[in-house]
């Protein structure tokens, strides 16, 4: 795995495809938190090493928080890179997710879960020295979460926003499973991601970095690697995403379910492996000194 490290930002528009109102965007897990503990992918060491080069240096004791963080496979990732002294909080407002972490994470002395939102984070002000946010961010009200990041990080303190995104084209089964979901999944297409309006968002994280007042340096690294998965497995990963969900309760359970088994029947190998290319992003920046 290599790191593409670039600075500058990329130019991106946040329009949503949704027009509801705000709702509670993390409900539509509940239920799926076992799935997701069981199939979803972890992400690289090197990623979480690269990241952690970033903090300032500390001989104290340090705060790093993980927002929105699922089942806390990525908070296990910093509790594996970090020192045992320093805590690691999990900040999760679904009551599912967060139990299944919390039993996830028993090895873990120095990991912490919380229920909480990114818009309200249950942090003391210059607290923290990391801010990170795993296949989570997406769903926030960005303005009012990098706010709040600036409010508990102290000086030179780090937010990174990590993305594990399927690599679609270079893969002729993940792009056919992108068609899926743009065919079941109103107003899906691929490269987008949903958001709290119920609709679908392509990422603005280092424009909005780069021209938030709080933050300094954005950078971005890239890693990219594969993982093997059963035709079962892939079918339980898919299950546990929000697109799949939403498809199931938009076009139901017989459709949907039969044309997710025959893209994977059609592409799995005869003895039912498929191989899924990923890749991992961090956009990353620095909080400006108090």
């Amino acid at each position: 795995m290599q790191a593409d490290i670039y600075n500058g930002v990329r130019e991106m528009t946040q329009v949503s495809t949704g027009i509801s109102e705000e709702f509670p965007n993390w409900a539509i897990y509940t239920g799926a938190a076992g799935r997701y503990q069981a199939t979803r992918p972890d992400y690289p060491n090197a990623a979480a090493n690269w990241m952690l080069e970033a903090l300032p240096p500390s001989r104290e004791p340090r705060l790093a928080i993980d927002v929105g963080c699922g089942t806390g496979i990525f908070t296990r990732r910093i509790a594996g890179a970090l020192r045992e002294a320093d805590r690691i909080l999990g900040i999760e407002p679904n009551d599912d997710m967060r139990h299944q972490a919390i039993r996830a994470s028993a090895l873990y002395p120095n990991i912490e879960f919380v229920a909480g939102c990114s818009e309200a984070l249950p942090v003391s002000n210059n607290a923290a020295v990391l801010a990170s946010a795993a296949s989570a961010a997406h769903w926030f009200d960005l303005p009012k979460f990098y706010d709040e990041v600036a409010r508990v990080l102290s000086s030179d303190g780090v937010i990174a926003i990590v993305q594990n995104k399927r690599r679609w084209w270079d893969s002729p089964f993940l792009d056919a499973y992108e068609e899926f979901h743009e065919e079941f999944v109103p107003g899906y297409r691929r490269g987008t991601f949903p958001d709290r309006f119920g609709g679908f968002v392509e990422e603005t994280f280092a424009t909005d970095l780069a021209r938030h007042s709080d933050f300094q340096g954005v950078r971005q690294a890239s890693w990219k690697w594969n993982r093997t998965l059963s035709k079962s497995e892939f079918e339980s990963l898919s299950l546990s995403t929000s697109h799949t969900r939403r498809a199931l309760a938009n076009s139901g359970e017989g459709a949907v379910l039969k044309a997710l088994r025959d893209i994977l029947d059609l592409f799995g190998s005869t003895d039912g492996w498929l191989d899924v290319p990923y890749v991992t992003e961090i956009t990353l920046a620095k909080r400006l000194p108090y």
